[in-house]
C-alpha cells in the first residue's frame, strides 16, 4: 500500500491543536477538535489497508488485531507505568484513587465510557485527570474492535458500490443521532461512539470512493485550501462552551476530508508542504505526543494549583517532544513490525511471544489500577494529621446520589426522607433548594431537622438554580431542559407537600444573578459593577412569593467564598510543617468581591419580606483578614466551590434558622 506522507503532515497539524488547547487553552480554543481530525485519518487509513488486503487476499483479522496491539499497546503501557509512578508523588489520595479507576478504564478501552460516567471534559477539574485524553484512544479502539468485522461482513455480501451506501447510511444515522444525543445529552454524544462514528465514517467513505472521483489540479489546490480553512476556523472559532461535536465538528471533519480527497488525486501545494520532512516527523511521532503532553500539562498544573503561565506550557510542550521523541525511537517503532533491518534483533519477537508480553504487562496495569482503586488513592503515603484532613475533603453530602436531581425528587424515600422519618402520607415540612451549592449544605439542614424533630427532604439539580416564572439560563440546551424540568418537579413537590414549614434555598447566587441581571454579557466578560440588580431582584421576588404567599419561611444561603482550585497541597504542606494552613486561603476582599452583588440582592429580599431570612457564608467563614478553608481543624471543602460533610455541619453554627411556632 503506497505510503502518503501528507497523511503524516496532516497528523502534525491535528496534534498541533490539541497541545496549544490542552497547555494554553486561550490561545487555540477550538484545538481539541484536532481530535476529529485524526478520527477522520483514522477511518481512512483502516479503512484501505483492509481493502487493499481483502482484495490480495491476505486479510487476517487475527493479523489485523496483532498490527493494532503492536502499534498502540507498547507506547500506551510504558506511559501508563510512568505516569502512575509520577502521579504517586503528585496527586492526593482523592485524585490518585480516580487515577486508578481511569488507568483501568484506559487499559481496557472504555475511558470514553468512564469520563462520561465520572466528569466532563470542559470543566476546570479536568486538569485533575491525567488519563483523560484516553478517552478518545478507547473511541478508536471500540472502532478498531467493530468496524473490520462488519466491513468483512459486508464485503463477502455486497459489491463495493453498495458498501458505500452502507456506510453513507451509517454516518447520517450517527451524525443525526449525535445531533439529538447532544441536545439531551452533551456529555454522552461528545464522548460515546455512536455520537462519533460519523467522523471515523467520514474516512471510511473516502476509502471506499476516492479511487472514483477525478480531480483536475485547479481544483484540487482550491479543495485543499478550503479545507486548511475550515480545520484552522475550527481550530480558532469553536469553543466547549459551543454546538459541539454533531454539526459543529462538520467543518473539521469535511475540511480533513477535503484535504485528503484532494491529496489523492493530485500533488497540491498543501500536500507538498504537509509532506515536508519537519510535518512528517511531527506526525510519525503523534501517537506518542499524544500520549504523554496531557498528563504532564495535567500533574504540572495540579502540583502548582492553577493553570499553566505561558512560559510553563511551552516548557512542558518542549518536554513532551523530547519524551515523545524517545518514546516513539525506543518503544513505538521497534514493536511496530516483527523485522527492523536497522534496529537491534532483540526486537525482533514472535507475534506469540510479543501477545504473551503484553498480555502480561495488561495484568500488570490492571493489577497496579486495582490495588490504588482498593486503597482509595493510599492515604498511607502522609502521616496520621494529613490524612485526617484529606478525609474529610472526600467526604461530600452521602445522600447526594440518590436524592439530588429532578428524577429523584419523589424517590427513595428511604434514603431521602431525612430528619424525622417521613410517614406515609405526611408532609415534609423543611426542605433544601437550589444547585449543587443548596446540595452541599444538605448535612448542615439535617442537623436543624434533627435537633427540631422535624422530616426534611433534599430537592435540589446541580448545575440548576431555582428560579420560578423563568427559562433558567442554564448551558448548554440539554442542561436548560434539565434545569426546566427540575423547575416543574420542585414547584410539584411544594404543592404536594401542604405542611412545608421552611424551604431552605441556596446555589451559585453570583453565576445566576450575572445570567439574569446582565444576559448581553458573555460567560467570560465581567458585567458592569452596580449596586442595584432589577431584573435579578424581580426574578428572586416572584420565586420567593412561590413560598411565601404559602406562610413558608425562607431561608437564603449565600454563595462560599469560590476557589479557582482548592490549595489543598499548600494546606498539605503547612500541616506537614506545623504552620498556619489558613495562609491559603483568600483575602476578605476577594472572597467579598465574588459574592458583592448577590449579597447584597439575597439582604434586599430578607429585608422586605419577614417570612425571608439570609445566611451570609462570606461573614462567618472571613472573620479575619483571611477567609481560610480550615476552621478550627477541620477542613471545610470537598474542591474549589463546594463544602465537604464535615464543614457544612462545622458551619451549622454561624446559620440561624427561623423560629417556628408549634
Amino acid at each position: 500500500m503506497a505510503y502518503l506522507p501528507f497523511i503524516d503532515g496532516l497528523r502534525a497539524v491535528a496534534i498541533a491543536g490539541v497541545i496549544i488547547y490542552h497547555a494554553m487553552p486561550h490561545a487555540l480554543p477550538g484545538g481539541f477538535a484536532g481530535v476529529d481530525v485524526f478520527f477522520v485519518i483514522s477511518g481512512f487509513l483502516i479503512t484501505r489497508f483492509i481493502l487493499e488486503e481483502m482484495r490480495s487476499d491476505t486479510f487476517s483479522l487475527r493479523q489485523f488485531f496483532i498490527r493494532r496491539v503492536r502499534r498502540l499497546f507498547p507506547a500506551a503501557a510504558v506511559c501508563f507505568f510512568v505516569v502512575t509512578v509520577l502521579s504517586a508523588f503528585v496527586l492526593l489520595p482523592d485524585a490518585y484513587w480516580y487515577f486508578g479507576r481511569s488507568l483501568l478504564a484506559a487499559v481496557l478501552m472504555y475511558a470514553n465510557i468512564f469520563f462520561y460516567n465520572t466528569g466532563g471534559y470542559f470543566n476546570a477539574p479536568a486538569l485533575e485527570k491525567p488519563l483523560l485524553h484516553t478517552w478518545s484512544l478507547s473511541v478508536e479502539d471500540q472502532f478498531y474492535l467493530t468496524w473490520p468485522i462488519i466491513l468483512l461482513v459486508l464485503v463477502r455480501r455486497f459489491r463495493q458500490r453498495a458498501i458505500f451506501g452502507i456506510a453513507l447510511t451509517m454516518l447520517v444515522v450517527s451524525l443525526v443521532y449525535s445531533e439529538i444525543t447532544l441536545a439531551r445529552n452533551s456529555e454522552a454524544a461528545f464522548f460515546l461512539l455512536p455520537s462519533r462514528a460519523w467522523e471515523l465514517l467520514i474516512g471510511v467513505l473516502i476509502a471506499l470512493g476516492a479511487h472514483r472521483v477525478k480531480l483536475n489540479a485547479a481544483l484540487s489546490n482550491g479543495m485543499a485550501l478550503a479545507g486548511a480553512a475550515a480545520i484552522i476556523s475550527s481550530f480558532a472559532l469553536l469553543s466547549g462552551e459551543g454546538h459541539f461535536p454533531g454539526l459543529g465538528a462538520v467543518p473539521a471533519c469535511a475540511g480533513t476530508a477535503l484535504i485528503i480527497i484532494a491529496g489523492l488525486g493530485q500533488c497540491t501545494m498543501l500536500s507538498r508542504l504537509l509532506a515536508t520532512r519537519q510535518f512528517v516527523f511531527v506526525g510519525q511521532i503523534s501517537y506518542s505526543l499524544y500520549l504523554w503532553h496531557w498528563p504532564l500539562i495535567s500533574l504540572l498544573s495540579y502540583h502548582l494549583e492553577r493553570q499553566l503561565r505561558a512560559t510553563e506550557a511551552v516548557v512542558v510542550i518542549a518536554l513532551s517532544f523530547a519524551v515523545s521523541v524517545l518514546s516513539w525511537r525506543f518503544v513505538e517503532r521497534p514493536f511496530r513490525q516483527r523485522h527492523q533491518h536497522h534496529l537491534s534483533r532483540d526486537f525482533a519477537v514472535s507475534d506469540k511471544l510479543f501477545m504473551l508480553q503484553s498480555f502480561a504487562a495488561l495484568l500488570g496495569i490492571v493489577g497496579i489500577a486495582a490495588l490504588i482503586k482498593a486503597g482509595k488513592g493510599l492515604p498511607q503515603r502522609y502521616d496520621a494529621e494529613v490524612r485526617v484532613v484529606l478525609e474529610q475533603m472526600v467526604s461530600g453530602n452521602p445522600v447526594r446520589a440518590s436524592c439530588d436531581n429532578y428524577h429523584n425528587v419523589f424517590r427513595n424515600e428511604e434514603v431521602c426522607s431525612l430528619g424525622r422519618k417521613r410517614l406515609p402520607g405526611q408532609s415534609y415540612e423543611v426542605a433544601l433548594f437550589g444547585d449543587s451549592m443548596a446540595d452541599h449544605w444538605t448535612p448542615l439542614v439535617a442537623k436543624f431537622a434533627n435537633g427540631e424533630d422535624l422530616t426534611f427532604r433534599q430537592v435540589t439539580n446541580g448545575g440548576c438554580g431555582l428560579f420560578f416564572g423563568i427559562d433558567i439560563p442554564a448551558r448548554p440546551a440539554a442542561k436548560a431542559n434539565e434545569c426546566s424540568q427540575y423547575q416543574q418537579e420542585a414547584r410539584r413537590f411544594i404543592d404536594a407537600n401542604p405542611g412545608l414549614k421552611v424551604a431552605v434555598v441556596s446555589g451559585y447566587w453570583e453565576k445566576w444573578l450575572a445570567r439574569i441581571e446582565f444576559p448581553e454579557w458573555g460567560e467570560d466578560a465581567a458585567p458592569p459593577y452596580t449596586s442595584e440588580t432589577p431584573r435579578f431582584d424581580a426574578v428572586l421576588r416572584q420565586t420567593l412569593e412561590v413560598f411565601t404567599s404559602k406562610g413558608i419561611h425562607v431561608m437564603l444561603i449565600g454563595q462560599i467564598p469560590v476557589y479557582a482550585r482548592l490549595p489543598v497541597r499548600c494546606i498539605v504542606t503547612n500541616i506537614r510543617q506545623e504552620k498556619d494552613a489558613g495562609v491559603c486561603g483568600l483575602t476578605r476582599e476577594e472572597a467579598e468581591a465574588q459574592a458583592r452583588l448577590s449579597n447584597a440582592a439575597l439582604e434586599r429580599a430578607a429585608v422586605s419580606d419577614p417570612l425571608v431570612s439570609v445566611s451570609l457564608p462570606t461573614l462567618y467563614m472571613c472573620q479575619t483578614k483571611m477567609c481560610s478553608p480550615i476552621m478550627q481543624s477541620t477542613l471545610l471543602y470537598k474542591n474549589a466551590d463546594h463544602v465537604n460533610r464535615y464543614g457544612a455541619v462545622a458551619l451549622s453554627q454561624f446559620v440561624e434558622f427561623p423560629k417556628l411556632d408549634r
